[in-house]
């Protein structure tokens, strides 16, 4: 197999991330978007789900285990927030991870300060994405609570 060497130089061999991620629900209402997302995924024989919105995205958590969930920012029926409070809901330490096609520094601490896995921007590349999934994997969960938020804690105030 080849190996893919991520950004910070720590080495990812294809089949360990094949082994720790075997499916993947993609809440996304623009195919677009998602498409080579999803080629990657099926390249490295990883199974996807979709919903399109987050209703649908709550019928299929509440019948089907999945390893990880790549969510749309802004879907038809809410946001980002929306797919992580499923995740507290149905599928409780499954990891998410937000896609946007808005580059904004607010956004992304939001959505790491509201228990996203990470934030992505496409395009991404086959290599970036499977550093992002076996990182996602990889990364102890905090508690999904109230407490100081990342920026609130380095500011020193209460979120």
């Amino acid at each position: 197999m080849t190996k893919i060497r991520a950004v910070t130089g720590v080495v990812f061999r294809e089949e360990v991330l094949m082994k720790t991620v075997r499916s993947v629900l993609l809440v996304h209402n623009e195919a677009d978007a998602f498409r080579g997302l999803e080629e990657t995924l099926h390249e490295q024989e990883i199974r996807t789900f979709h919903a399109h919105d987050c209703a649908e995205a709550r019928a299929l958590l509440k019948d089907r285990v999945v390893d990880l969930i790549l969510t749309d920012a802004a879907l038809p029926d809410g946001t980002w927030k929306d797919s992580i409070s499923l995740v507290r809901n149905l599928a409780k330490g499954t990891p998410v991870i937000v896609l946007s096609r808005i580059v904004s520094m607010r956004l992304y601490l939001d959505t790491q300060d509201g228990g996203a896995a990470d934030f992505i921007v496409p395009p991404i590349s086959p290599r970036e994405l499977a550093h992002v999934l076996a990182m996602a994997m990889d990364r102890p969960r905090p508690p999904l609570s109230t407490g100081l938020s990342r920026r609130a804690a380095t500011a020193g105030t209460a979120a």
